[in-house]
C-alpha cells in the first residue's frame, strides 16, 4: 500500500477497514479531495470523432495520471483510476452498441423481438471488453506505485436488459410479457459475474490484492457496488418479484459491498435492501434539484439504525450539522474541499466527533 500520490495509504487503509466492520481506529474514517496548486496540463490530441476519443486507451491513461497527480488525497481518499466507457459498457460487452457523448455513453436497445433473442452472454474478445480491459493492463503498469487500478462501471439485471430493450419498452414488458422479462433476466444472470472476473483477475494478477471502483471506496478482495437504477421505474412488489434476488446473489458473493441508491424515486425500496444482511452500506443520491446531504439527515439514520454503514458526499459547511444527526461509527463523508488547507481544518473537526457524540 505505498503509494506515491498517497504517502500515508497504509494507515489510511487501516481506518478504512474498520469502517467497513462499523469501528473507529483512532478517529472517524474520511476521505477528502482537493486541487494542488499550479496543475500540471492535460495533454491535447485531435481525434477524428468522441468514438475515438473514449476508446484511446493510451491517451486515456495518460489523463488519469496527470489528473490524479493533480489532486490531494486526504484522509481515507485513495488515488485511483478506474476505465470508463459509460454506464452501459455491460450491455456493449454482451451485444448492444455504444453512441459516446462528451460526457457519458447510451446503449442502442437491439433486442427488439422476443422470438430472436440472441445468447446473451460476456464477449472478452468484444471490442469494447477489449478496450476496457487493455486500459485496466495500461493503468496497471502506469500507476504502479502510485495509484490504484479500479473496475469499471457494471450495471447487470435489470439496468441490463432496460439497456438492451430500451428502459420505456422493458417497462411495458414488465406488465404484458412478465415470463419473456423472467427469462431474459434468467439469461443475463451470470454476466455480472463473468465481466467483474475478467478485470478483477487482471488485477489480482498483477500483485494488486484492493479492489476499487467508480465509488472510491476499497476493499480487500472482491468489492462493488450493487445497483438497480431502472427501479424508480417500478413498484416495490415488482422490484422484489423481478430483481431483489439478484441483488442479493451479487451481495452475498461480494466481499464488501454499497448498494447505490438512486434518486428519491427509489427509497420506496430501501426497507427491503436494509433486509439484505450481508449488504454493508449504503449511498444514498438524492440527485440535482433535491437539497444537499443534511436535508437527508432523516433517511441516513434510518440507514444507520438497520445497522448499515452510510457514504455521504457532502460540503464543508454541512459537518456541524451532520456531526450532531449521525453517529461517528460507520459513516464515510466525502467531500471535494477548495483547498488542502480547507481540508485540514475539516479532517481536524471530525477527530472530534466521537467525543461531541459521547
Amino acid at each position: 500500500m505505498d503509494l506515491e500520490y498517497k504517502p500515508d495509504a497504509a494507515k489510511a487503509f487501516e481506518r478504512l477497514e474498520a469502517w467497513w466492520e462499523g469501528e473507529i481506529l483512532d478517529r472517524p474514517a474520511i476521505q477528502l479531495f482537493a486541487p494542488k496548486e499550479n496543475p500540471a496540463p492535460l495533454p491535447r490530441k485531435n481525434h477524428a470523432s468522441l468514438r475515438e476519443k473514449w476508446m484511446d486507451v493510451d491517451y486515456t491513461v495518460e489523463c488519469a495520471d496527470i489528473h490524479i497527480s493533480n489532486t490531494h488525497y486526504i484522509g481515507e481518499a485513495f488515488p485511483a483510476f478506474w476505465p470508463n466507457l459509460g454506464p452501459d459498457v455491460l450491455a456493449a460487452v454482451i451485444y448492444a452498441e455504444l453512441e459516446f457523448g462528451e460526457d457519458t455513453s447510451w446503449s442502442v436497445p437491439l433486442l427488439k423481438d422476443w422470438g430472436l433473442v440472441p445468447e446473451l452472454a460476456v464477449q472478452p474478445e468484444n471490442e469494447y471488453a477489449k478496450t476496457i480491459l487493455a486500459m485496466t493492463r495500461l493503468a496497471l503498469e502506469v500507476g504502479q506505485g502510485k495509484f490504484l487500478v479500479g473496475l469499471t462501471d457494471i450495471h447487470p439485471d435489470a439496468d441490463l436488459a432496460a439497456a438492451l430493450r430500451d428502459p420505456q419498452q422493458l417497462c411495458l414488458d414488465l406488465l404484458n410479457e412478465p415470463e419473456q422479462v423472467k427469462q431474459l433476466l434468467a439469461q443475463l444472470r451470470s454476466a455480472f459475474f463473468d465481466f467483474y472476473n475478467l478485470a478483477y483477475d487482471l488485477i489480482r494478477g498483477h500483485g494488486q490484492t484492493v479492489t476499487t471502483s467508480w465509488l472510491p471506496l476499497a476493499a480487500e478482495g472482491r468489492y462493488y457496488i450493487p445497483s438497480n437504477d431502472f427501479s424508480c421505474m417500478v413498484s416495490n412488489r415488482m422490484f422484489r418479484e423481478f430483481f431483489l434476488e439478484a441483488i442479493i446473489e451479487q451481495v452475498e458473493w461480494l466481499d464488501r459491498s454499497i448498494y447505490h441508491l438512486d434518486g428519491p424515486n427509489a427509497l420506496q425500496h430501501l426497507d427491503c435492501l436494509l433486509e439484505i444482511e450481508k449488504l454493508d452500506a449504503v449511498q444514498y443520491v438524492w440527485g440535482a434539484g433535491n437539497g444537499r446531504a443534511t436535508d437527508w439527515i432523516p433517511t441516513f439514520q434510518k440507514i444507520q439504525d438497520a445497522g448499515k454503514n452510510l457514504w455521504i458526499p457532502f460540503e464543508a459547511d454541512e459537518l456541524d450539522t451532520l456531526m450532531d444527526a449521525l453517529k461517528p461509527e460507520g459513516t464515510m463523508l466525502a467531500g471535494w474541499m477548495s483547498c488542502r488547507e480547507e481540508a485540514a481544518s475539516v479532517l481536524e473537526k471530525i477527530a472530534l466527533w466521537p467525543l461531541k457524540k459521547g
